[in-house]
């Protein structure tokens, strides 16, 4: 039996999941969702109020709020012939909501791909392994090299090592890169700047100051990925 709590236009929950896949369960919900945002009996639904107070609040943040409400508390029984002033707002609010945005929205921070992998993880420790032989053998490779005009370096670059096997740890971190890793951090930097990605997260910051809430909308159209402002 499908019925709805006293404190709630929703139906019940705590119903069997069979119960819920039901046809009219699902119903309940879809007319419990219409009335709450979409009807209202005391005249006023949730979404049109949310849509006039988050059209109130960008007003106030631009400081083109009306000024109504201003004129009647300086007016004299509604007569404002004796005062000589310029109503229009001072934004002072924009001021300190561009400071916040900007705040929200500088990027310190690079995008990073790391290749966890069995075989990019065997990649990478053949190649510590190579580099450490390089690094402690460098002196016999280099005469062995001398006396036989052969290349016995393991390491394909074995210049960039560095000399001290202690810092090998330091140079994997800051120079080492699979080609995996590049193209992975290539592919999301350029759905990035095809979304425009900073503009909207600028847009995205606003709305969290002003409005206390934002959003954006996913969408895939293959083979590009697009994203919208909501």
């Amino acid at each position: 039996m499908i019925y709805t709590t006293n404190n709630s236009i929703f139906p019940d929950q705590v119903v069997p999941e069979e119960e819920k896949k039901s046809f009219e369960y699902g119903l309940k919900v879809g007319n419990a969702i219409e009335q709450e945002w979409f009807r209202n009996n005391s005249g006023q639904n949730r979404f049109s109020y949310n849509f006039q107070n988050f059209n109130r609040l960008r007003l106030y943040a631009r400081g083109e709020q009306p000024i109504q409400k201003y004129k009647d508390e300086l007016s004299t029984n509604g007569d404002l012939s004796y005062l000589n002033l310029d109503w229009k707002p001072v934004p002072v609010l924009s001021k300190f909501v561009d400071i916040v945005v900007n705040g929200m929205t500088n990027k310190g921070y690079e995008i990073k791909s790391f290749a966890s992998d069995p075989f990019a993880t065997q990649q990478r420790t053949d190649f510590a392994f190579n580099a450490l032989r390089d690094i402690q053998q460098k002196d016999n490779i280099e005469e062995l090299a001398k006396l036989t005009g052969q290349n016995f370096y393991a390491s394909a670059d074995p210049e960039s090592l560095p000399n001290d096997p202690g810092e090998l740890d330091l140079y994997m971190q800051l120079n080492y890169k699979q080609s995996v890793e590049i193209a992975e951090e290539e592919l999301i930097n350029n759905v990035l700047d095809f979304n425009k990605y900073e503009e909207t997260k600028k847009r995205l910051a606003y709305d969290l100051t002003v409005l206390g809430i934002a959003a954006s909308k996913l969408v895939l159209i293959y083979p590009k990925v697009l994203l919208s402002i909501m």
